[in-house]
Order: C-alpha cells, then sequence, then structure tokens
C-alpha cells in the first residue's frame, strides 16, 4: 500500500499498487476535477511532484498532453491514466487552476 497526499490540502490517502490517482482521489473524498476518465479530455490534469513513484505514461496519455500544450516529461499526468505504484506519491491539484483543457 502506499500513501498518496493530495495537495494543497493535504489530505492523505491509502491506495494499493495499481490503483490510478483518480479512483484513489474519488474513494477519499478529494475534490478533483475530471470529466471522461478515459483519457479522452484532458480535465484530469494534475501534477506529480515525484513522478518516479508513478506508472509509466502510456501512449494514449503522451498524445493527449501534447495536444493540450502540456508537458510530457513527466511531472504532468492524468489522474485517470497514472496508477500508484509501491512508494508513497505526492499529488499537487492546484495545478488544475493553471489550464483549461
Amino acid at each position: 500500500m502506499a500513501t498518496v497526499t493530495f495537495l494543497p490540502t493535504g489530505k492523505c490517502a491509502t491506495a494499493a499498487s495499481g490503483t490510478k490517482i483518480l479512483a484513489a482521489a474519488l474513494r477519499n473524498g478529494v475534490d478533483i476535477r475530471y470529466g471522461c476518465s478515459a483519457c479522452q479530455c484532458g480535465t484530469c490534469g494534475i501534477s506529480i511532484t515525484n513522478a518516479p513513484r508513478v506508472s509509466p505514461m502510456g501512449e494514449d496519455e503522451r498524445a493527449l498532453l501534447t495536444r493540450l500544450g502540456l508537458s510530457t516529461e513527466g511531472s504532468v499526468r492524468l489522474a485517470c491514466q497514472c496508477r500508484v505504484l509501491e512508494d508513497d506519491v505526492t499529488v499537487d491539484l492546484s495545478f488544475q487552476q493553471t489550464y483549461s483543457p
């Protein structure tokens, strides 16, 4: 199990390896912006402060982030695609206020 810390509130959620960040947020009452939940809209963009601790980015996610003009180097991810691994991870949801998909 890993702990996902959501900034700026500091709320924490426990998640099993393989859990999507979006699912961890919703199960724990974290206010997160999202739309389709299927890598089609980009609404659930988040900032990951320790990117190596989450699943690698897939081609669909990379393509959508590119189309939205967002970074594809790993610090910006889609919560509907990004999965928790074994380590704790910190997610900055204030990033969602900086762009409009």
